[in-house]
């Protein structure tokens, strides 16, 4: 297991990083196929509830394809124009057919992983878009790696019993630390515009969130008995397994960032 969880990772964190440096269009695209890979992985989760497929992809893509273009507007736009899309496609539905549910469960879909993805590319347009992109995603990355490790080795105090019963508030407290410590690390090497205020405060928040989005996938997958979302990746599951946390972690990174350094990071449109 954990030779199959190194070698994705070997694999996967240099491929990564070189899409979110390159940027552009091959960006863009990585990100829609981690999208729809994730996407995918949660209607067959759900698929008890009859999440409407054809608007699902349709609304993601379109959704990423309005965030490419159109930044923030567009991802607003997206996002409208899906629960449109939704509207459209009840008012030919007959009754007795679940419609709340499967309206629900449909566009719940497209706001979690196609949103989420969605603000990642929204800090990657940022000036230092690479930058703020790496410490969103490597703060994620060693949170994850820090509350596992700590929780191994001093966890006693359970977090979510419920939810996820192996994971500790020592696991957590450590990830948050494995947060802050990478975004220190990345202001190091940016000092002119990220300063120890903003990178440990970045840190936090993204740290906080990728620990709620996690445990959001886990109330999924135990309310529908599921292990794991999926087997693309050995060792860790599925592509929503191991990209649970950066979907909420995107959201907050980027708000956070225009709360603290839209003065200092040009792109932001508010």
């Amino acid at each position: 297991m954990l030779k199959q969880r190194l070698l994705v990772a070997i694999i996967g964190v240099p491929l990564g990083l070189v899409m979110v440096i390159w940027g552009g269009y091959a960006f863009g695209l990585f990100a829609a196929l981690i999208a729809v890979l994730a996407l995918h992985e949660y209607y067959s989760m759900i698929r008890p509830y009859r999440p409407n497929l054809l608007i699902g992809y349709v609304a993601a893509i379109g959704t990423l394809a309005a965030t490419y273009f159109g930044g923030l507007a567009g991802l607003a736009g997206g996002i409208g124009g899906s629960a449109l899309l939704l509207f459209l496609w009840a008012l030919r539905a007959g009754p007795g057919d679940h419609l709340t549910g499967r309206m629900g469960v449909t566009l719940f879909g497209v706001i979690w992983i196609a949103g989420g993805i969605a603000y990642l590319m929204l800090l990657r347009a940022l000036e230092h878009g690479v930058a703020l992109l790496i410490l969103a995603l490597g703060a994620t990355w060693l949170n994850d790696t820090f509350a596992y490790a700590v929780g191994r080795l001093v966890g006693h105090h359970k977090l979510a019993r419920r939810i996820s019963p192996q994971k500790t508030v020592e696991g957590a407290i450590g990830g948050l630390v494995g947060s802050v410590l990478f975004a220190i690390g990345v202001m190091i090497y940016n000092p002119d515009w990220l300063h120890i205020r903003e990178a440990v405060i970045l840190g936090l928040a993204i740290g906080v969130a990728g620990q709620f989005g996690d445990l959001i996938e886990s109330a999924i997958k135990r309310d529908l008995r599921v292990k794991d979302s999926g087997r693309i990746l050995p060792g860790h599951g599925g592509i929503l397994d191991r990209f649970d946390s950066m979907f909420l972690a995107g959201m907050v990174a980027y708000w956070t960032a225009w709360l603290l350094l839209r003065s200092t990071v040009g792109g932001f449109p508010l």
